[in-house]
């Protein structure tokens, strides 16, 4: 069983408002900007301007600011990027997917598990939405590929901005660090200046009298701000950066209904490529990959062998309306995912399985008899209708992606209790919430007498 998750309105702790919480969040941000900011300006404006010159390092200056402000320009750009993202609200095309597929598109409850190539019902938003997306109550929007909300920068994770928010953690953890390390033992004897240890400060050239203690008290708040920072951080960091190098989300990280299905070969760099694009120069920057490898509506899905799954492969060479080895079928699929030219709904047709309108037609025309489902019961179980054991397995697979209302407990009478007494108890099946019920109700009664003639 899967483990239970986070509740669907992620972002919403028990016992706040949303109203409290966006302004705990805005407070947070706050905090954090002034606190981003102090760290520069007393690194700069007072270790590097005032302090090293007293103590006769004035020659590592130069070093010592390009070194610091250069990452640290790189993490407020990251921050900067983190804050003011979409990071991955769903997109009008998608909706209109939706419209356009009406009854066609199968449509899954939302569950705190797996459900891979199912597109979900926000009970929030009561609107369709793809796999890995996730709703924020303080956004107010369902989000692709959502993490988490984070207060830090006052806005959700999610598959546009995940990439910013790793490199801003990254930068501003490296910005503390190289803070600290270079500044450690002048911190060192100004905080035994501060406590009374020292009467004055020590140096090469003999006793420095410029300094003020106010500088002293400043420089070492600053050490204490970077390293919490970097405290923080190594937190953070533990735990989003192995998630991202298995392709997984703080949310998807509860799921244990089934093996990750977007794990990538078992390949680090892959997982990760998942979140930054394909590897190269862009990976360092706080900008969108240049070569992303998904849509945020669909992502691949692949075996140790990168392939997709069989019946991915099989809609792919039905709809390209020929014969396609399985490598060409699976670099089609890929092409079309990310080429903005190409006609990515096609993708999502074969990714949702969207039913055919024959297969529409089929199901609201169905109005066999409970004797006609017997009789294709008795000619599948003695294999004696091959087309029939094809509509069987039709069935099951309708069924088993049909979870949204329950049809409750059947009693099995007759053959079914005297051929297999184990199955004269109750049979649960679950359906669409559609005007098909009655035909999948049907359809669930032929799947338990054909499997009990199989038994027979």
């Amino acid at each position: 069983m899967a483990q239970s998750g986070p509740p669907e309105g992620h972002g919403e702790p028990e016992g706040m408002s949303p109203r409290a919480l966006y302004w705990a969040s805005q407070a947070t941000m706050c905090v954090s900007i002034l606190v981003f900011f102090y760290e520069c300006f007393a690194y700069n404006a007072i270790f590097l301007k005032r302090i090293l010159p007293a103590v006769g390092k004035a020659s590592l200056v130069p070093v010592f600011r390009v070194l610091f402000d250069s990452v640290w320009v790189l993490g407020l750009w990251s921050y900067h990027q983190a804050h003011w993202s979409d990071p991955g609200a769903i997109p009008a095309r998608w909706r209109q997917f939706v419209v356009d597929c009406g009854e066609a598109l199968p449509i899954a409850p939302a569950r705190p598990e797996w459900q891979p190539a199912k597109a979900t019902l926000c009970k929030k938003c009561q609107a369709a939405r793809p796999e890995r997306a996730h709703h924020c109550v303080l956004c107010g929007v369902c989000v692709m590929r959502m993490d988490h909300h984070c207060p830090w920068i006052n806005n959700c994770v999610g598959v546009h901005n995940h990439k910013f928010f790793l490199l801003l953690g990254i930068y501003a953890w490296l910005a503390s660090l190289i803070g600290l390390g270079t500044s450690l033992p002048e911190l060192w004897r100004l905080a035994g200046v501060a406590v009374g240890v020292q009467s004055n400060l020590a140096s090469k050239g003999g006793l420095v009298q410029d300094l003020e203690m106010w500088d002293i008290y400043a420089f070492l708040l600053f050490g204490l701000f970077a390293f919490l920072i970097a405290l923080l951080l190594t937190s953070l960091l533990s735990t989003h950066v192995p998630l991202a190098l298995r392709n997984l989300t703080t949310i998807e990280d509860f799921y244990e209904n089934m093996p990750n299905p977007y794990e990538q070969g078992g390949s680090r760099i892959s997982n990760l490529a998942q979140v930054f694009g394909k590897f190269g120069i862009d990976w360092f920057l706080p900008v969108r990959p240049c070569r992303p490898l998904s849509d945020g509506i669909s992502y691949p899905r692949v075996s140790g062998q990168n392939f997709f799954e069989q019946r991915d492969f099989e809609a792919l060479t039905l709809v390209d309306g020929g014969v396609m080895t399985e490598d060409q079928a699976y670099g089609g699929a890929v092409g079309m995912m990310h080429d903005p030219a190409a006609d990515v709904e096609r993708t999502w047709r074969v990714r949702y399985k969207v039913r055919t309108p024959e297969e529409l037609k089929a199901l609201k025309e169905d109005k066999s008899t409970p004797w006609q489902f017997w009789d294709a019961g008795n000619k599948a179980a003695n294999g004696a209708d091959a087309a029939s054991m094809a509509a069987i397995r039709c069935i099951f697979t309708c069924l088993s992606e049909s979870e949204s209302v329950s049809l409750g407990r059947m009693l099995v009478h007759a053959h079914v209790a005297r051929v297999a007494p184990m199955w004269g108890d109750a049979l649960a099946l679950r359906a669409h919430r559609t005007k098909a019920a009655s035909s999948h109700l049907r359809g669930g009664l032929l799947a338990i007498f054909v499997l009990v003639k199989t038994m027979d």
